[in-house]
C-alpha cells in the first residue's frame, strides 16, 4: 500500500483494527508545521521552508496537528485583517478546532499590530471562535484603536472553549489583553502576563477601557491560573456582567489604573453595574478567587462590585495598600435600585495590610472567619520578610511559573502565618 501524504497515512490508519493501530506511533498521526518572519505562505511549512502566516498554516493543520512559530518580529499590516466584525477589525480569525500554536524552543515570537490602524474601528489581534488551541509562548504588542467613543480593543478575544492561553506576554497595547466572551467556556489562562496596556483615546487621551484580562461571557468553567496584570490603565481583572462562574488562582494584580481615569481595581469580581434597569441573571454565578495577590492598585483591591447577592468565595488572598478597600464587598439590592453594604461574601484566611483593610463591608459569623481583620491580631511591617513591591516584576521560573518572592511573605512566627497568599 503505498501512502503519498500524512494525511492519506491517517485516514488508512482510521480503517484498520484497533488491535493494529495500537502498535502504529501517535506521533506519526500529528503534522507539524512552521512559520517565520522571513517565511512565504508559497512554501511547503517545514522548518526548512516555512510559511509566513497564521492563516497560511490554520488553512494547513488539522485537529491535532501543531504549528510551531519561529522567533522574531511579525508585523502586521491592514492587508492581513481576515474580518470585519461590527466595530472591530479582526486580524487573525481562529476558527479551526483543535490546533497547537507553539512557540518554537528557545524562541520568542512577538506579533506587532502597531501599523493595523483601521478607521474607526477597535482592533482584535486574535479572535478566537475555535475549541481545543494551546496557544503558549507567544508576545502581542501596538494593538490599536481609532474609534473614539467607547474603545475596547483586544490582543485576544476568545468565543471558544476548551482553549488554553499559556505563557502569553500582551504588553503595551491600546487593547486590553485576553477577553473571554459571548459563550467562551472552560478556558484555561495560564501563566500568561498582560502589562503597560493603556488606552489613549479615552478620557481625552488620560486612560481607561483597558484592562489586563477580562471575562464577560454566559460560560462556565474559565480559570486564570498564575498569572500578572500590571500598570494597565483599566482594572487588572474585570468579570463585570459574566453570568458564568469563573476561578482567580495564584493570580497577581498591581498597580493598574495608576495615573490614568481608568477604574484602577486589582480583581473586580462580580457586579452588573448600577443601573436600576438592569436585570442580573438568576441564578447569580458565584465566582472563586484564591491565593491571589494585589498591590497598589488606584482603587480597590478585591472587589464585589454592586453584586445583587455573593459575587465569591474569597480564601488565602493578600491584599496590600488600596486607599479605596483593600477588600471591599460592596452589594446591591436584588431589585438594583441602590447600593448597600455586603453581607454575603464568604471569606476565610485572607490578609490586609495598610491602606483601607476593608470597605463596604457588613459580613459577620461563619462565613468570614480566620482574616487578618476578623482574629484582631495588629498587622505591623515587621509580620513580613520583605516589604519591596518591585519583586512582583521578577522574571518568571523557566517552567513560566510565577517568580519567586519574599514580598509580604510572613516571619516565622508572626500572627499572620498561614493567612493570604504565600
Amino acid at each position: 500500500m503505498k501512502l503519498k501524504s500524512l494525511r492519506q497515512f491517517v485516514f488508512r490508519r482510521a480503517l484498520l483494527p484497533a488491535s493494529l493501530v495500537s502498535f502504529i506511533p501517535c506521533s506519526l498521526v500529528a503534522a507539524t508545521f512552521y512559520i517565520a518572519p522571513t517565511g512565504s505562505d508559497n512554501n511547503a511549512g517545514t522548518l526548512a521552508a516555512p510559511f509566513k502566516s497564521i492563516a497560511k498554516a490554520q488553512a494547513a493543520a488539522s485537529s491535532g496537528d501543531t504549528v510551531f512559530i519561529r522567533g522574531g518580529i511579525y508585523n502586521l499590516d491592514p492587508s492581513e485583517i481576515a474580518r470585519k466584525d461590527n466595530l472591530y477589525a479582526c486580524v487573525h480569525v481562529i476558527n479551526k478546532s483543535g490546533i497547537n500554536y507553539f512557540a518554537y524552543a528557545g524562541e520568542k515570537p512577538v506579533f506587532d499590530f502597531s501599523a493595523v490602524k483601521p478607521s474607526g474601528l477597535r482592533v482584535t489581534g486574535f479572535f478566537v471562535s475555535a475549541a481545543g488551541c494551546h496557544f503558549k509562548g507567544l508576545e502581542v504588542k501596538g494593538v490599536q484603536v481609532t474609534i473614539t467613543t467607547h474603545t475596547g480593543s483586544e490582543c485576544f478575544r476568545v468565543e471558544g472553549s476548551n482553549n488554553t492561553f499559556e505563557a502569553l506576554t500582551l504588553d503595551h497595547n491600546m487593547g486590553l489583553g485576553l477577553a473571554i466572551t459571548r459563550h467562551g467556556a472552560a478556558n484555561t489562562v495560564l501563566n500568561c502576563d498582560a502589562f503597560e496596556n493603556w488606552d489613549s483615546v479615552s478620557e481625552g487621551g488620560a486612560g481607561g477601557n483597558t484592562d489586563g484580562f477580562g471575562c464577560h461571557t454566559d460560560g462556565a468553567g474559565n480559570v486564570f491560573r498564575g498569572c500578572r496584570s500590571w500598570r494597565n490603565s483599566d482594572d487588572g481583572y474585570d468579570c463585570i456582567n459574566c453570568k458564568g462562574a469563573v476561578t482567580f488562582d495564584h493570580c497577581w494584580s498591581f498597580e493598574n489604573g495608576k495615573q490614568s481615569k481608568g477604574d484602577g481595581n486589582g480583581f473586580k469580581v462580580g457586579g452588573w453595574g448600577n443601573n436600576p434597569a438592569t436585570v442580573p441573571p438568576s441564578p447569580l454565578p458565584v465566582h472563586t478567587v484564591s491565593y491571589c495577590l494585589s498591590v497598589n492598585n488606584k482603587a480597590h483591591g478585591f472587589y464585589a462590585n454592586h453584586q445583587p447577592g455573593q459575587a465569591a468565595v474569597w480564601t488565602h488572598n493578600t491584599a496590600y495598600n488600596h486607599a479605596g478597600g483593600d477588600f471591599d464587598t460592596l452589594e446591591r439590592k436584588a431589585d438594583m435600585s441602590a447600593d448597600i453594604p455586603g453581607t454575603k461574601e464568604v471569606m476565610h484566611f485572607n490578609l490586609a495590610y495598610l491602606g483601607k483593610i476593608t470597605r463596604d463591608y457588613a459580613e459577620t459569623g461563619s462565613i468570614v472567619t480566620d482574616n487578618s481583620w476578623t482574629r484582631n491580631v495588629t498587622v505591623t511591617a515587621a509580620d513580613f520578610q520583605s516589604l519591596d513591591a518591585t519583586q512582583l516584576t521578577r522574571p518568571r521560573g523557566a517552567d513560566g511559573s510565577l517568580p519567586a518572592i519574599t514580598f509580604m511573605h510572613p516571619v516565622s512566627g508572626s500572627d499572620v502565618v498561614g493567612l493570604g497568599c504565600f
